[in-house]
């Protein structure tokens, strides 16, 4: 796993981001970002996004996928009521589902995204998720 943070502006992103409170976002602003996952890969296996900026991660699955990513949803500010599907760092689908997944970006880092299921992750259903 990378996590890196660039200097003193970084951690102060991180504060301010950890400031704004979910609930509290017009969410009808927020920028969608959309991953679809299939067999072995996320689609786009690397998503961008900029510190303490609300987006709104659209997950969906055609075959019975995860999308683990334990540091960034650690560190992001998701909506309490978008926690209850972000179990243990980590989005479970069944094939053809989808879900929303409120958010406020962290702090500048890189974090790394995987599928928990069996041998995806060895056959490359990996990414990365880079906040700016």
């Amino acid at each position: 796993m990378s996590f890196s943070l660039h200097a003193p502006l970084a951690l102060a992103l991180l504060i301010v981001s950890a400031l704004v409170p979910a609930q509290d976002v017009d969410w009808n602003k927020a920028a969608q970002i959309e991953v679809a996952m299939s067999n072995f890969k996320f689609t786009p296996d690397t998503i961008r996004m900029k510190a303490g900026q609300p987006y709104i991660l659209h997950l969906s699955s055609k075959g019975g996928h995860s999308f683990e990513a334990k540091a960034f949803f650690a560190a992001a500010n998701v909506l309490p009521a978008d926690r209850v599907n972000v179990a243990n760092w980590r989005v479970d689908l069944k094939g053809g589902a989808s879900v929303d997944i409120r958010l406020v970006a962290p702090g500048p880092a890189s974090f790394d995204v995987r599928c928990t299921h069996f041998m995806h992750s060895g056959f490359g259903m990996t990414g990365k998720i880079i906040v700016e």
